[in-house]
């Protein structure tokens, strides 16, 4: 019985062994160089282990092929080609980005409320939801809205002061998300979210804390769905929590409620919705990815909340880090916090002191101050695209459909063959003549192509002025314990410090 029995478990080793090695033999069969991959992990166990930050994973395999245009690795069980050629990126992202168009395991965006959204559509549903969608964010829509932006500063000025009262020393990461929280809600929704007021137990602070949890357990999740979609979703697992489409949906219906169920003067996402209502048509209508078509696509309530909740995480989590991140460096550069305060005193005396929307042109040093922090920490350290349908590279090399590809910005940001001293933050590397010597697809603060970033105005939009609010007062300056070079996050999808990032404000005199 116990020959039996052990027999049965060696046997069922390798069998298991042998599903987790049995396309490890992949790049080698199209004479593409590739890193030997371990069983069940590929190349990436120390990331999938949440032992390594993505970015640092991907660096490392990046500079064992310091001359190759692109190399094959694994992600677990599964290949991935990693392009480190400028020209082969934009092959990718531009050129030929139909073929390109999935953002991993696109088969499956069905299987969860929240994996619907434009982050993770692909094909026709990208198109026309991105067709759909950016009117929300145009020029004019924008400018009209900047007023709520501008309330938003004010708001975050008297944050600051209040945070002030009980120390000099203030956890930006905190203060920072309340306000692009505040700013991206009322945008967006038209909702007062009160974040900056108001923290404790606010639901919108606990929704933000719930799309992003750092733990182990989600992290581990997340590659488990990346690497084995089918048996991830066949046994019943979902990547985000049940309540966050739960607050949302009720969200959506207090809004239309609370519009009587007509478009409002705001012109907002929820007005698109409602005049789409208004009219009797629940659909997006647009061009089908290749411009060979029309396409409709039915809008229903679960499309609206994964819309909903697409624009509010990527609307504050992201600027939010930037905004952190660009005061942290800022405070270790004291010669570029002096000039980006001289152009932000010099922007204020010209409009009275007020804060407009033109500030997101008139103010490129900061501008260049936003992207170098972007450069150094990239918002997703590694994109994700997957092959929509068979496709030949330049060299002869044939991509199926499926396959993922992991475009490695954190290398490419620094990689001193782009960037000369790359650990260094400078600004002016990325302002005036300097910024136009970057070699295109090196450097990419919001994606390009097509899939560009669609809020990157809006981005914009809120660092800037976050930048402005803070520094027309203080100075900022490392706080005691605060260390000069970060840990970066290894559980989490997008960029972030582990820990927070902790600053002294100096009141600046007369101020």
């Amino acid at each position: 019985m116990v020959t039996a029995v052990l027999l049965a478990l060696i046997l069922l080793i390798a069998y298991i062994y042998h599903l987790s090695t049995r396309k490890f033999d992949y790049w080698k069969k199209k004479n593409v160089p590739y890193e030997k991959p371990t069983p069940f992990f590929g190349n990436y166990g120390k990331h999938i282990l949440t032992k390594e930050y993505l970015g640092w994973t991907v660096q490392k395999l990046c500079k064992k092929f310091p001359n190759e245009p692109y190399f094959g690795a694994f992600f677990g069980t599964e290949p991935v080609l990693i392009p480190q050629d400028p020209e082969i990126i934009k092959l990718i992202l531009t050129k030929d980005y139909t073929y390109f168009s999935g953002r991993e395991v696109s088969d499956y965006y069905h299987k969860e409320v929240l994996t619907q959204n434009l982050f993770f559509s692909s094909g026709d549903r990208w198109k026309v939801m991105r067709q759909n969608l950016s009117p929300i964010f145009s020029i004019s829509k924008m400018k009209n809205m900047f007023h709520l932006i501008e309330k938003c500063s004010r708001m975050l000025s008297d944050l600051i002061e209040k945070e002030l009262e009980k120390s000099d020393i203030i956890e930006v990461t905190d203060v920072m998300t309340r306000y692009t929280m505040d700013c991206i809600c009322s945008l967006s929704f038209g909702v007062d979210t009160n974040t900056m007021s108001d923290a404790t137990d606010n639901p919108f602070r606990i929704m933000g804390e719930l799309i992003f949890a750092g733990s182990r357990y989600r992290a581990f999740k997340a590659s488990a769905r990346l690497i084995w979609p089918g048996i991830f979703y066949g046994i019943g697992m979902k990547n985000f929590p049940p309540e966050i489409a739960r607050f949302f949906n009720k969200l959506v219906i207090g809004i239309f409620n609370e519009r009587q169920n007509k478009p409002s003067p705001r012109n907002d996402f929820v007005d698109i919705i409602l005049a789409m209502k208004t009219n009797g048509r629940l659909c997006f209508t647009g061009d089908s990815i290749k411009g060979d078509k029309k396409v409709e696509m039915v809008l229903d309530d679960e499309l609206v909340v994964a819309t909903v909740v697409g624009l509010f995480a990527a609307g504050f989590e992201t600027s939010a880090t930037t905004l952190s991140l660009g005061l942290y460096e800022l405070a270790k550069n004291e010669e570029a916090q002096d000039k980006a305060i001289e152009e932000i005193d010099a922007y204020l005396e010209r409009t009275d002191g007020k804060i407009t929307y033109e500030c997101i042109n008139e103010l490129p040093y900061v501008e260049a101050c936003m992207e170098e922090t972007i450069r150094l920490y990239p918002v997703l350290s590694v994109v994700n695209r997957e092959v929509t349908e068979d496709y030949t590279l330049p060299s002869g090399v044939k991509l199926e459909k499926g396959l993922r590809v992991h475009l490695p910005i954190y290398h490419l940001n620094h990689n001193p063959e782009f960037f000369e001293d790359p650990e260094t933050y400078r600004p002016e590397r990325l302002y005036g003549e300097e910024k136009a010597r970057v070699r295109p697809y090196t450097f990419m603060p919001f994606g390009d192509g097509p899939r560009i970033c669609i809020g990157l105005r809006l981005a914009k939009m809120q660092v800037i002025p976050g930048f402005i609010t803070v520094l027309r007062k203080y100075r900022v300056a490392l706080a005691p314990g605060t260390p000069r070079t970060l840990d970066l996050e290894p559980k989490v999808l997008v960029t972030c410090p582990i820990g927070g990032v902790k600053l002294r404000f100096i009141r600046r005199d007369g101020k």
